[in-house]
């Protein structure tokens, strides 16, 4: 009887794992910060750089994540406050800041080329060489010989009745001999594209907005050991701009979110119309299919997306989508985006993943955003429906137990021959 009960009550449970994790609310930050950056460093802290407090004043203040025991330690000052920057942890550990503005929002600001660079063992800073060009929300990445290239950016701070320039110039730092070169023979001239380390050391540069003000399809390939760039054989299925570039594991990459640009007509010419997107996609060097993947339904900008250790990734924040929900892209399941149970009202923040797996989101705008921070892990869990048949199975189980209790005493009142009765040993039972 017991085995039918639970033969009968496994087939009905449709159990599904689902990596929804859980949100724990992490200490607040020291001070406000907007537009900021945050670097893991070697020894397993976070370093918040610069960024803005909610008025868009930037501020050179920088502070210290230390995950055990989850606390937020005041750092060193930047040399020069700053907004909108890009950092760069080095291969010796120290962290370099470049470009970004003197505020968000209020004229009059102006780019920044200068670079600083933060040393963990003495908690200090030092000034760096300049770059070429000023920049802000530009791309920073170390390549695989230990050099950073910076892609993209403006040189107009926001709020300056001027055109911004797109710098179509890349550049690239060399740490030991605190050096910039230009690298940006065959770069189109265009800003707010996405930058992605590919798993052999070529850069991957997708999307982008033209002067013109339309986005584009085109992706480009940096080659560190030529210092040129090339097309891609394939391009994007959506043109987008201001989107995120996260690598998959298996070496393809996921673009999230963004604008998009439509022709309107006036006067017989086209004119660009901005669209947020809500759609994804995924690029694949190997051949890129041009489909969109994955509807999330939230328009999202200036929000972070970040790769796990399962494989998925963890979209968070949104700047035209309040109180956006968080949710995670399974590449496994690509029309499906579960929902981590989080709304959070916040753009222009950051996400990094610990050494722990967990990831750290702190700051950003929004409603009670700027200094509070909160830690996602990544778990597996059984959905509400999965579980429902667990507990029928445990009640009949139990029921069917105290049925055979009953009927045995009724069994043994019976008998004619008490002595005869021989119990079943409780050791072949087991808790099913």
């Amino acid at each position: 009887m017991l085995l039918s009960v639970v033969v009968t009550g496994a087939l009905p449970a449709r159990a599904k794992a689902i990596d929804a994790g859980e949100w724990v609310q992490a200490p607040h930050l020291l001070e406000e910060h907007v537009a900021h950056t945050a670097t893991l460093l070697h020894d397993a802290r976070v370093l918040i750089a610069g960024g803005t407090d909610v008025h868009g004043i930037a501020r050179a203040s920088s502070e210290l994540f230390d995950p055990e025991p989850s606390r937020w330690i005041r750092a060193a000052a930047m040399i020069n406050a700053r907004a909108g920057h890009a950092a760069t942890l080095l291969e010796n550990g120290n962290v370099l800041i470049t470009g970004g503005v003197t505020g968000l929002g209020i004229f009059p600001v102006r780019a920044l080329a200068s670079a600083e660079i933060y040393h963990p063992s003495s908690n200090s800073w030092t000034a760096a060489a300049a770059m070429h060009v000023p920049r802000r929300m530009h791309s920073s990445i170390r390549l695989y010989d230990g050099r950073v290239l910076v892609i993209g950016g403006t040189n107009e701070a926001p709020g300056s009745p001027l055109p911004a320039a797109q710098q179509e110039q890349a550049e690239v730092y060399d740490p030991r001999l605190d050096s910039w070169s230009l690298a940006g023979m065959g770069l189109p001239e265009l800003s707010s594209q996405a930058a992605t380390l590919m798993p052999d050391g070529t850069v991957l540069v997708t999307g982008g907005i033209a002067d013109t003000g339309f986005a584009t399809v085109s992706a480009e390939l940096f080659d560190p050991a030529t210092t040129r760039w090339q097309p891609t054989t394939w391009p994007m299925a959506t043109a987008r701009y201001g989107h995120t570039a996260t690598l998959l594991t298996d070496g393809r990459v996921l673009l999230v979110g963004g604008y998009s640009t439509q022709p309107e007509i006036s006067a017989g010419r086209g004119y660009p119309t901005g669209e947020l997107l809500t759609t994804s996609e995924i690029f694949d060097l190997r051949g890129n299919i041009g489909v969109r993947m994955g509807y999330s339904g939230i328009p999202r900008l200036d929000h972070t997306a970040t790769l796990l250790g399962t494989g998925n990734v963890l979209i968070v924040g949104s700047a035209y989508a309040s109180d956006a929900d968080s949710q995670i892209f399974d590449p496994k399941n690509t029309e499906h985006w579960a929902s981590t149970g989080m709304p959070m009202d916040r753009y222009l923040h950051t996400a990094t993943v610990l050494t722990d797996g967990r990831v750290l989101v702190a700051g950003g705008f929004g409603v009670g955003s700027p200094a509070t921070a909160w830690i996602f892990s990544a778990t597996t869990r059984i959905s509400a429906s999965s579980a429902y048949p667990s507990v029928v199975l445990a009640a009949g189980v139990l029921l069917m137990v105290l049925i055979g209790i009953a009927f045995a005493a009724t069994s043994r009142r019976r008998a004619r021959r008490p002595t005869t009765i021989q119990r079943e040993d409780a050791s072949k039972w087991i808790d099913p």
